[in-house]
């Protein structure tokens, strides 16, 4: 019963990582992880105890799996047609945006309502190269009216592809 007992208490590890916390490995037989030894600083055994008490509550705790919950019982409030709106202007910017700036369409990296319509901000390839992190990218906005149709559109930033400085 001893032997279960050291044994229970050693299933995780009792090495402090960097930070303070309780090291979340397996411990092998003598308490420790194949990372960690007794020079490490360890968990009191007081600690040991309530981390392992928490961690029973954790696993008696009751869970839900994702599976199992019914989306349509939820009472979420979502404007249906807003959410149809914005997915409506997504199809429409990337069907058109080729042909309406002249370059190949990349992705939409956003869509916004505004007073009278729409704006939509596209990325297109405006020049292709070697490594592909050297092409240059347009970043365009494009303005649609409530039902979609396009107003207008301007270039609003040039960049590499592998320059992300710009929007960090």
């Amino acid at each position: 019963m001893a032997d279960a007992d050291t044994q229970e208490r050693h299933e995780q590890c009792r090495a402090l990582t960097a930070d303070g916390e309780r090291c979340a490995r397996p411990a092998t037989d003598n308490g420790f992880c194949y990372q960690h030894d007794e020079r490490d600083p360890t968990v009191s055994e007081t600690e040991t105890d309530t981390a392992d008490s928490e961690a029973q509550e954790a696993n008696d705790a009751e869970t839900t799996d994702p599976d199992d919950v019914d989306v349509s019982e939820v009472d979420l409030e979502v404007d249906d047609d807003r959410i149809e709106g914005v997915l409506t202007i997504r199809r429409t910017v990337e069907s058109t945006a080729t042909e309406l700036v002249g370059y190949e369409f990349n992705s939409v990296s956003e869509i916004s309502a505004t007073g009278d319509g729409w704006r939509a901000v596209v990325d297109v390839v405006e020049r292709r190269a070697v490594p592909d992190t050297q092409d240059i990218l347009g970043r365009y906005e494009i303005d649609l009216d409530e039902d979609g149709v396009v107003e207008g559109y301007r270039r609003i930033d040039r960049y590499r592809r592998g320059d992300t400085a710009a929007f960090d």
